[in-house]
């Protein structure tokens, strides 16, 4: 989810195409009220291997999902420098070609640690994630923030815009030390289609 709230690039592997395509489908719900609005692909053919060389070292964020035995045809070299995760589903396995910065979600001790809390509840109960109202009560406190603020902004030109700054700001109050999330947040391109079709706002 963390590479998912900042817009990373996301190569998924499974045996099973049903299973492949299920996954990514329930991953994308989990965005609401945000949408995933960059590269989707589900499932993925090598069949046309430029094709395929071209959209993994995209500098656009994607979701991808390719079966196991399709990606054992890519070349090690064409993933190289990429800042892609990849995600195997059948072995429970990622290996993660981000820099280490974009490899952590960057909130505050307290806020890991209820999230942490809730995701162990969540596997307790053995809950399907896709059922869950976890990740909307994770977004919650900083889309309520814009909410607030858009009432307040001034409009210009029939869009109400709000300063960054302001934004953060009223963030740190409620969600001291999350600063940094916030901004990525709000510097993806799902953020900004949520406020301009939602509320009429940019930041």
């Amino acid at each position: 989810m963390t590479a998912l709230f900042t817009e990373s690039k996301l190569l998924f592997l499974d045996k099973s195409l049903s299973s492949l395509t299920s996954t990514l489908h329930a991953l994308s719900s989990l965005l609401y009220p945000l949408k995933w609005v960059c590269i989707y692909i589900p499932m993925l053919s090598v069949g046309i291997r430029a094709l395929v060389r071209d959209l993994v070292q995209s500098p656009s964020p994607y979701i991808i999902g390719m079966l196991k035995n399709d990606y054992s045809n890519v070349r090690e070299h064409e993933l190289k420098d990429t800042q892609v995760l990849v995600v195997d589903l059948t072995k429970g396995q990622l290996d993660d070609m981000r820099d280490d910065e974009a490899k952590i979600l960057p909130i505050s001790e307290a806020s890991r640690k209820s999230l942490k809390h809730q995701l162990k509840d969540i596997k307790k109960k053995n809950e399907p994630m896709e059922q869950s109202d976890l990740w909307r009560s994770f977004l919650k406190p900083y889309l309520s923030q814009i909410d607030e603020l858009c009432f307040e902004a001034e409009k210009v030109d029939g869009i109400r815009r709000i300063p960054l700054a302001r934004y953060i700001e009223k963030v740190k109050e409620v969600k001291p030390g999350d600063e940094k999330f916030a901004e990525k947040l709000f510097s993806t391109q799902m953020s900004q289609l949520w406020l301009q079709k939602q509320k009429t706002c940019h930041i």
